[in-house]
C-alpha cells in the first residue's frame, strides 16, 4: 500500500511537470526591455535660465534662419579677488540637447559681426553635429570690463575702458571666464556629452592657453592659425611670409618680392609712385611735404603689409595673375602695392583692368567669408608717435572708434603676454628705405609706454611652448593644432610634435591661409577636412 501511494505521489508530480512544461513555457518570450526614454530637449532659453550667473537671454536667427540664443554670464573682474567687482560677459549658444558634443568657440574678438547677433557659426560645431557656444572675450564690444551690467546691456558705452583695469587683460584672466562658463553649463545636467574648444588666430591663442590653464575641461582643444610669439619682435612671422608663403622657391614667391625690390630702386618709378601716393592722400598736408625717401619708406611698409593681408586672406590663384612685371606702368604698380584689405574688391578690379583683361569673374560671397574676428590683426594706419586710443591721453579713460579699440585690446594684450613680430626687411636692397622708421612703425613697445604694462619677456609663451613639448601626456590634454601653408603667422607655430605623439598633432593645410573655412575648397581640400575631422572625432571615442 505504501508503494502504491508512492507510485501515485511520483506520477502526480511527472504530470505536473509534463503539463507545466507547455510550448509557451518551455521557451518563454523574453520580457521586452522598456524603451530607453527619448531626451526632451529644452530650448536653449529654458535651459539657460536654470544656471546660476545667467541675465538678459534672447533668442533670435543666425544667418542660416537657425534659432541662436544670446545671453550675459556674470563675471569677476579679477578671480583672484572677488572684492575687485564684476562685469557681463557676451555668449550665444546654438543647442541641440543635452547628449551631443558641445563645441565653444573662443572668440578672441567680437562674437558680433554689423547685423548684430547674426554670428557665424564655427563649421566644426556644423559638422560634428554638435551645440554650438560662441565666449566673446573680455574687452570685447559687449564684455566690457569695467561697466556695470546695467550699462554694458544697453550697450553704453561700448568702446570706453578706465585704464585702471587694463592690468586684467590677461590669458590667466580670461581663461578663467571660459572655466567658470563651462563648468556652470556641464554642472545643469544638460550638457553631458564630449567638450571640444576651438578658436581661430587670437581665438586659437585663447583656445591654447585655455589648455595649458585648464587641460582637464575640454575632451579636445582644437586652435586655427595661432601663433606663439616668445619675444617682442619674433622674427618666424616675417621670414616665413618673405620664405614659405606662396611656395618656398616658387615663380610666385620671386614676383612677389621682384615688385619690391623694383619699386625701391629703379628710381623713376620712384617718382612716379610718389606722386600717386600724394595724390591719393590730396588732403593729407603731412604727406604732401614728405620728400621722396619718406613717401617710398610709407608705401614699403603698405606694400609688406598688404602682402601679408593677401597671404593670409585670399587664395593666391585670385591675385597672382595681376602681379606687375618689369614692364607694367606706374599706376598698375601703384594699384599692386595699395592692395589689400580695404576696397580689395574694387582694386582688384581696376588691375584686371589694367591688365586688359575682362572684369573680375570673382564671387561678392567672398567677402561674407571673411569673419570679423580675422581682420583686426593689423593696425596699419597710426603714426609712430600717436596714442591710438586718443589725440590727447586722458587721465583715466578714452572714448574711441571701434575698430582702434578692437586693434588696442589685441595690441595692449601683446605687449604684456602675447608678444609680437617684425617684418623681415632683410630682403631689401640696402640704403634704399629708413629700416628704423619701419621697425619702429611696426613695434609693439610704444604700448608698454601709452598703457603701463609690462612685458614679461616671453615668459607666458615659452612655459606654454614647454608645456605642449613635455607635460602633455601627464595631463592627458589632446591638441590638434591647424595652420596655413601661406599663411604667415604659421612662422610662430608649434614645433612639430612626434609623429607618434598621442596628445598633440600638427596639421599645415598647404595651400591655407588664416581662417578655419573646413568645407570651402578655395582653402581647405577634401583630405585636409578629413583629416581634422577624423582626428577629432577618435579623440572623442576616449
Amino acid at each position: 500500500m505504501k508503494r502504491t501511494a508512492r507510485l501515485w505521489m511520483l506520477f502526480a508530480v511527472i504530470t505536473l511537470l509534463v503539463v507545466g512544461c507547455t510550448d509557451d513555457n518551455i521557451n518563454p518570450t523574453t520580457p521586452e526591455e522598456p524603451d530607453e526614454p527619448e531626451e526632451v530637449v529644452k530650448t536653449a532659453s529654458e535651459v539657460l535660465k536654470e544656471i546660476e550667473g545667467v541675465s538678459d537671454i534672447k533668442e533670435e536667427k543666425d544667418e542660416d534662419g537657425n534659432s541662436v540664443t544670446s545671453f550675459y554670464f556674470k563675471q569677476p573682474i579679477d578671480h583672484k579677488n572677488p572684492a575687485a567687482g564684476t562685469f557681463v560677459q557676451y555668449c550665444v549658444l546654438h543647442y541641440k540637447g543635452s547628449k551631443h558634443t558641445t563645441v565653444m568657440h573662443t572668440h578672441g574678438y567680437s562674437i558680433t559681426t554689423s547685423k548684430n547677433a547674426k554670428v557665424r557659426q564655427l563649421e566644426l560645431a556644423k559638422i560634428l553635429d554638435a551645440n554650438y557656444l560662441a565666449v566673446e572675450h573680455r574687452y570685447y564690444y559687449r564684455s566690457i570690463v569695467g561697466l556695470t551690467e546695467e550699462d554694458t546691456i544697453k550697450g553704453i558705452p561700448s568702446t570706453k575702458v578706465q585704464n585702471e583695469y587694463w592690468k586684467y587683460n590677461t590669458a590667466e584672466q580670461s581663461t578663467a571666464d571660459l572655466h567658470n562658463i563651462v563648468t556652470a553649463l556641464k554642472e545643469s545636467g544638460y550638457f553631458d556629452g564630449k567638450w571640444v574648444s576651438s578658436g581661430v588666430s587670437k581665438n586659437g591663442i585663447l583656445t591654447a592657453l585655455y589648455a595649458y590653464f585648464y587641460p582637464n575641461d575640454m575632451d579636445v582643444y582644437v586652435p586655427f592659425c595661432a601663433p606663439f610669439c616668445d619675444g617682442a619682435e619674433t622674427t618666424g612671422i616675417g621670414k616665413w611670409l618673405t620664405n614659405e608663403s606662396g611656395g618656398k622657391g616658387t615663380e610666385l614667391q620671386k614676383d612677389v618680392w621682384d615688385v619690391l625690390k623694383r619699386m625701391t630702386t629703379d628710381e623713376d618709378l620712384r617718382e612716379e609712385l610718389v606722386k600717386l601716393y600724394k595724390e591719393e592722400h590730396g588732403g593729407n598736408a603731412k604727406i604732401q611735404k614728405y620728400s621722396t625717401a619718406t613717401a617710398m619708406t610709407a608705401l614699403t611698409y603698405d606694400y609688406m603689409a598688404n602682402m601679408f593681408y593677401k597671404f593670409c586672406y585670399r587664395p593666391t590663384d585670385e591675385w597672382d595673375d595681376v602681379i606687375p612685371d618689369e614692364n607694367c606702368s606706374a599706376e598698375l604698380y601703384y594699384s599692386f602695392i595699395t592692395l589689400g584689405k580695404t576696397k580689395y574688391w574694387d582694386k582688384l578690379k581696376n588691375l584686371r583692368q589694367l591688365w586688359d583683361e575682362e572684369e573680375l569673374k570673382g564671387d561678392d560671397d567672398y567677402e561674407d567669408e571673411i569673419d570679423d574676428d580675422y581682420e583686426e590683426e593689423e593696425d596699419w594706419d597710426f603714426d609712430e608717435d600717436e596714442d591710438p586710443m586718443s589725440s590727447r591721453r586722458a587721465a583715466s579713460s578714452w572714448t574711441l572708434k571701434f575698430h582702434s579699440f578692437l586693434n588696442t585690446i589685441y595690441f595692449v594684450h601683446a605687449a604684456s603676454e602675447l608678444g609680437y613680430f617684425l617684418y623681415d626687411w632683410t630682403i631689401l636692397p640696402e640704403n634704399q628705405i629708413n629700416l628704423e622708421w619701419l621697425k619702429n612703425k611696426q613695434t609693439i613697445k610704444r604700448y608698454n609706454r601709452w598703457y603701463d604694462v609690462k612685458y614679461d619677456e616671453g615668459k607666458l609663451m615659452k612655459s606654454f611652448l614647454d608645456f605642449v613639448k613635455n607635460n602633455r601626456n601627464k595631463d592627458k590634454c589632446k591638441m590638434l593644432f591647424v595652420y596655413g601653408g601661406n599663411d604667415p603667422w604659421t612662422g610662430a607655430a608649434i614645433p612639430d610634435p612626434d609623429k607618434d605623439d598621442p596628445c598633440v598633432k600638427k596639421y599645415v593645410v598647404p595651400n591655407g591661409t588664416h581662417n578655419a573655412f573646413l568645407t570651402n575648397p578655395e582653402y581647405y581640400r577634401p583630405e585636409d577636412k578629413d583629416y581634422i575631422i577624423n582626428t577629432v572625432k577618435e579623440w572623442l571615442k576616449d
